[in-house]
């Protein structure tokens, strides 16, 4: 393969691993948005305690304080 070539090819690799690193984002980002969402609904119902959804998401307490627009 020619140096060329493999500019080429190194060049359509990185742009491809930046998309798709890019869609990931995307995706983490809705499903920190729906999980929040969840735990403000619950919380603010009195269904579960800051400590219960830390407990069952194995986030950090000042994670789910974050999600509840808490300090």
């Amino acid at each position: 393969m020619s140096p060329s070539a493999d500019k080429d090819a190194a060049s359509k690799d990185v742009v491809k691993a930046a998309k798709e690193w890019r869609e990931a984002k995307k995706r983490e980002r809705q499903a920190r948005d729906a999980l929040a969402e969840l735990v403000r609904s619950a919380v603010s119902k009195g269904i579960l305690t800051e400590n219960k959804v830390t407990q069952l998401t194995e986030i950090p307490r000042m994670t789910i304080r974050k999600m509840l627009g808490k300090s």
